[in-house]
């Protein structure tokens, strides 16, 4: 039925603003199936990333800095920077420093070990040798609650970390928390 504009009354809504009636027109379907495919979509995704422990953009990041590094490393076994840093007085002496200024909540003072291990003893839960320590500092170890600090502090400030906690081995300090991992 038309009303004397020549519209179409069926499709008009019973109510009316300032003179102006709105059309009650059905969406197009092509528009209502993108809206359902989507919202099915995210559902199914935020139930695989949250839910069933999908991918998330910190693993992908420590996957991708862990292939780099064991690439790098292939050629010629560890770097030949970090070797020369570990016997460094200097380096091992800023790396303290950084180890202080970030570290000591979760390993302690002279790495006994709080939250996270003891990193004096020979034992390791990621691995003992210098580029395991530098790769474990720079990725984390996300599924032991270690955020990776690669971004945070950088390359150079991670490889000094790293000289410090091998200078660490069989310090023995007190309150050491109990061995765990693996025997070096």
């Amino acid at each position: 039925m038309t009303n004397e504009n020549g519209k179409d009354e069926t499709l008009l809504r019973p109510y009316e603003a300032d003179g102006i009636q709105e059309l009650d027109n059905n969406l197009p379907t092509w528009w209502v199936g993108v809206l359902i495919s989507t919202s099915i979509f995210a559902a199914a995704y935020m139930l695989y990333v949250h839910g069933l422990d999908g991918t998330s953009i910190k693993r992908e990041y420590a996957k991708s800095f862990l292939v780099k590094f064991e690439v790098q490393n292939s050629a010629g076994g560890e770097p030949a920077e970090l070797n020369a840093m570990i016997g460094n007085k200097l380096s091992v002496d800023k790396g303290k420093e950084v180890f202080v200024a970030n570290c000591v909540p979760c390993h302690g003072a002279s790495g006994e070990g709080v939250i996270g291990p003891n990193l004096t003893d020979e034992f390791a839960l990621h691995g003992s040798k210098p580029d395991q320590i530098f790769a474990t500092i720079m990725a984390g170890a996300v599924e032991k609650g270690m955020p990776p600090w690669g971004a945070v502090i950088g390359e150079q400030k991670a490889r000094l970390v790293t000289a410090y906690i091998a200078s660490l081995k069989g310090s023995n300090p007190a309150h050491a928390k109990a061995p765990q991992g693996d025997h070096d």
